[in-house]
Order: structure tokens, then C-alpha cells, then sequence
């Protein structure tokens, strides 16, 4: 008798277990590049993926509902500092998942940057981004922030934001992306207000085309509160598969008082695996972006290694 109690027990363990899973995951990015002409080469973390160490898991609570969390934090690779400083810079969440959606409490993306369509996102060459320099970004990430991701309805796809300003006199963060994505298409709109003292809302439409043998992606922002003649950008980029990577290119451009800033940049991915990579990337800049500060333009380059675990 004491044996079959014994036996069911571990049995109702072994299955209270498999109902939770917890998962360590990561990257590490390092490399070099010369930022700009005239900078000198220098040692650099996460210019192809944001290097970090990642806990999340799952428990199911039974009629498809299932408790999630996410503590991920970034670092620099090259010196081993953490990027924010603080545990959990990157996105930090626990939240609830069904059939109503997805509810997140913490720390995550700003629907902005989630809605982004662009070939290389916040990497590539230090100073020559597209999501960063010549779109607005917003950090990223929104602290204490409310999140509620929509169940996909045949292609489209919903996300409401807000976060608190946790000051007085301040208005809080708010914000909302739109998706739709079936086959080839990606269409987005996209719009948030940072917590502060009288912030303006950046508002982003994004689409993309996967033709096969390249996907062409496009994103255009406007900045609220900027004046005319320097509040929009957008960014045209191309993805196509050659060989074992992927090369990106992109041409973007801002709105800038006087001339605008004009960016191209370009790079290939190797994938060594499916965990590893190794990428070159380059950019140029005109006078007008100016990133050396003497008035022409510069170029940077700049090269590495990346593994996910």
C-alpha cells in the first residue's frame, strides 16, 4: 500500500512538473568596427543581436489559460558590463496567455519599435541605424508598462499599451500597434506618447513584400512636437538569401533642418549554424548627418561573431 501511495505521488509530481517549463536562452555578440571615419577600430558588443541572458518559462493552468514570465538582461560582450545596469533591462514581464490574447505586467516593447519594418533594425554600424537614428525608437522598451497583445483574426493582429508616469504633473505612456501579416504581406500602423511633461505622439506605418528571392521592407515615421522641417524619416530596405546568409541593405533618410540625412547601409550574415553567425556590416552618411563633426561624409565598418544558446 505505502509503495502504490508512493508511486502515485511521484507519478502527480512528475505531471504537476511537465505543466511548468522554465528555459535559459541567450546570445553572445562581439566584434570590431571603426564607427565613423576618423574614429579609431574598437572592440564592440551586439552589432548583428543584443547580447544576453534570458530566463522564461510557462505553467499551464488548465482550460488553455498558462502563466508566463520573462527576465531578460542585456550586456556588453567586449568589457562584460550590463548595458542598462540594472536585471532585466531588456524586457522583464509576467503575464497571462489564452484565448483572449496575451496580458504582459512589467517591462517590454514599445509598440513602435514592435511594429517596425526595416532590414536591420537597431544594428549594423554604431551611429548609422535605422530604428535609433533615423527612426525614432523610443527606447525600445517602456517601463512598468500594461501590454495586451489581441489573438491573431485571420492575418490581423492588435496591441494596446500603458504605463504610468509614476511622477506628478506628468501625463503616462500610451500606445497601440495594428499588424496584419498573411503570406508574402506585412502591413503595420503604429503610435505611442512617452510618460513626461508634454510629449507628442510618434505615429509609424510599415510594410513589406516577401518576393522569394528578396523581401523588400518599408517604414515611414512621423515625429509629433518636432518642427516641419525635421520630423519625418523613413527607411527602404531589402533582405534577399545568398549562399548560407542573408544580405540586408537599406537607404534611409531624415528630415533634417537644411539638408536632409541620408544613410546607406549594408551588410551579409554567414550562418556558420543555427546558433552561430558571422557578419560584416558598412555604412556611409552624408555631410549633412555628419557623424565625424567636419562637415563630409563619413563611413563605417565593421565585423563579428554571434552565437545563440
Amino acid at each position: 500500500m505505502k509503495k502504490t501511495l508512493i508511486a502515485l505521488a511521484a507519478v502527480a509530481s512528475t505531471a504537476a512538473f511537465a505543466q511548468s517549463t522554465v528555459t535559459l536562452s541567450g546570445t553572445v555578440d562581439t566584434g570590431l568596427q571603426k564607427a565613423f571615419s576618423g574614429d579609431p577600430l574598437k572592440a564592440v558588443a551586439s552589432r548583428n543581436g543584443t547580447s544576453n541572458w534570458t530566463i522564461s518559462g510557462a505553467e499551464d493552468l488548465g482550460g488553455g489559460l498558462k502563466a508566463t514570465f520573462k527576465v531578460s538582461t542585456s550586456f556588453n560582450s567586449d568589457d562584460g558590463t550590463l548595458s542598462g545596469s540594472v536585471l532585466g533591462n531588456n524586457d522583464m514581464y509576467v503575464g497571462l496567455e489564452g484565448g483572449f490574447g496575451a496580458l504582459r505586467l512589467g517591462r517590454s516593447f514599445d509598440p513602435v519599435f514592435s511594429h517596425t519594418l526595416t532590414a536591420n533594425g537597431t544594428k549594423g554600424v554604431t551611429g548609422y541605424n535605422s530604428v535609433g537614428n533615423t527612426l525614432n525608437n523610443r527606447g525600445v522598451y517602456v517601463s512598468n508598462q500594461v501590454l495586451y497583445i489581441t489573438p491573431n483574426f485571420s492575418g490581423f493582429q492588435g496591441t494596446v499599451s500603458y504605463a504610468p508616469s509614476e511622477a506628478n504633473g506628468q501625463s503616462a505612456h500610451t500606445g497601440f500597434g495594428l499588424r496584419y501579416a498573411a503570406g508574402p504581406l506585412a502591413l503595420t500602423l503604429a503610435a505611442s506618447k512617452a510618460a513626461g511633461v508634454n510629449q507628442k505622439n510618434v505615429v509609424q506605418v510599415g510594410g513589406a513584400y516577401d518576393f522569394g528571392v528578396a523581401r523588400v521592407l518599408f517604414t515611414w515615421q512621423d515625429v509629433g512636437g518636432v518642427a516641419s522641417t525635421a520630423d519625418n524619416g523613413w527607411a527602404l530596405g531589402v533582405t534577399a538569401p545568398v549562399g548560407p546568409g542573408l544580405v540586408y541593405a537599406s537607404y534611409d533618410v531624415k528630415e533634417l533642418a537644411g539638408k536632409d540625412g541620408r544613410i546607406l547601409l549594408a551588410g551579409y550574415k554567414y550562418f556558420l549554424s543555427k546558433r552561430t553567425t558571422v557578419y560584416a556590416n558598412i555604412a556611409n552618411a552624408n555631410s549633412s548627418w555628419n557623424k565625424a563633426g567636419n562637415g563630409k561624409s563619413t563611413t563605417g565598418y565593421g565585423f563579428g561573431i554571434q552565437h545563440n544558446f
